[in-house]
């Protein structure tokens, strides 16, 4: 299918460290659902060179913005890297995707599990209504190799507040020891019930889980959610797991 591009201008460029970053960016792309991904792309010698990313603005903020790792050998990470507020930007002009809350069936606790920039996707979640409406609590869990890398800071504190008793933070960073911050790979912190002591919520059948990031990290985590008789969810059988592989 042709991809109809619009172009866009930079507005701000965050630097979380020297290689994660954040773009936000004006455009008129057609109304989308938190949770779609969308691609963007430059004009690098003579060639549009596109990566799809997820949207971390939600559809009712007045800017778009996604949140990229800079790869060195990259063939557009790094020209990205370079961009400055004012710079143009293509981007996909209809977002895409099925990694969205009307895709998940309704439950108690909705758990959402992120590595590195997975946790944009559940910004843009959070920053709509549904999720709050929909469950008793929500846990989101960040894990990262280092400190720095946690992301959002600022903006999971507004949840926080807008939301006293209903959401609890979880974080986890492997390469590091940090106080305040869990030094465990996300399956393990299931395996020992870390996350269930943190956040005084049980894993049972009317949890909900959301999973995003690195395939390794689902893959254990599906597994030892197998184990507790949680599935997948598909649209032909409502489950518990739902999920979105990065690379």
């Amino acid at each position: 299918m042709a991809i109809n591009w619009i172009e866009t201008e930079i507005i701000e460029h965050i630097k979380w460290t020297d290689t994660l970053a954040s773009l936000k960016f004006k455009g008129g792309v057609l109304p989308y659902t938190a949770g779609q991904f969308t691609k963007v792309g430059l004009h690098i010698d003579g060639e549009l060179v596109s990566r799809p990313y997820s949207y971390v603005s939600s559809p009712k903020d007045d800017y778009l913005e996604i949140i990229y790792v800079n790869v060195p050998d990259g063939l557009l990470t790094p020209a990205l890297h370079e961009l400055k507020v004012g710079d143009k930007l293509q981007v996909m002009e209809k977002a895409s995707g099925f990694f969205t809350m009307s895709e998940v069936p309704d439950g108690k606790d909705l758990w959402m599990f992120a590595t590195g920039t997975g946790l944009g996707v559940f910004i843009s979640m959070l920053k709509t209504s549904e999720p709050w409406e929909r469950f008793d609590n929500v846990i989101l869990v960040h894990g990262v190799r280092n400190y720095n890398e946690l992301a959002y800071k600022n903006q999971i504190e507004e949840f926080e507040k807008e939301n006293p008793g209903k959401f609890k933070y979880i974080q986890t960073v492997t390469r590091e020891v940090i106080d305040g911050c869990l030094n465990i790979r996300i399956p393990e912190g299931i395996k020992s019930k870390k996350f269930e002591e943190l956040s005084k919520t049980v894993i049972s059948n009317d949890s909900q889980f959301m999973i995003c990031g690195n395939p390794d990290m689902i893959n254990d985590t599906v597994a030892l959610l197998n184990e507790k008789g949680l599935e997948r969810n598909r649209r032909s059988k409502p489950g518990n797991i739902t999920l979105e592989k990065y690379w």
